[in-house]
């Protein structure tokens, strides 16, 4: 990866993985596993840094994402928030299944797009 990848060095018992990397017109934030209350600071930080960076768009990617809870799913709320005030699209990719739904369900679809693929949401971003 290039010298902005984000991964925390090996932790035993770990059940998640937050990462980001630049891409075209985007910062690509890709997480995986259970983003629950181990999970919500680092997953706070990365986007919070994706959001305060030079590219236009933010690309959270969720689709090897099992489980969110309250606490995650606020840190994507505030990251959200925290890209509109700025200027910046927040685009989210989710596949069918529990993520999406969790998504549908608190209306978060209302405040950014979702889309089915990592490389729509990046096609999307760079447009």
């Amino acid at each position: 990866m290039s010298g902005m990848d984000a991964r925390p060095p090996d932790d035993e018992g770990q059940t998640y993985d937050v990462w980001h990397d630049p891409a075209d017109g985007a910062i690509l934030v890709a997480a995986s596993g259970e983003l629950d209350l181990a999970a919500a600071p680092r997953l706070a930080t990365v986007l919070s840094m994706a959001t305060s960076s030079s590219q236009p768009a933010v690309v959270l990617d969720l689709s090897e994402v099992d489980f969110i809870d309250s606490t995650a799913l606020g840190a994507i709320m505030h990251a959200s928030t925290e890209a509109e005030s700025v200027g910046k699209q927040m685009l989210v990719v989710a596949l069918d299944g529990p993520v999406r739904r969790l998504l549908e369900i608190t209306n978060l679809t209302g405040r950014f797009r979702v889309y089915p693929s990592r490389e729509e949401a990046l096609a999307a971003a760079s447009a």
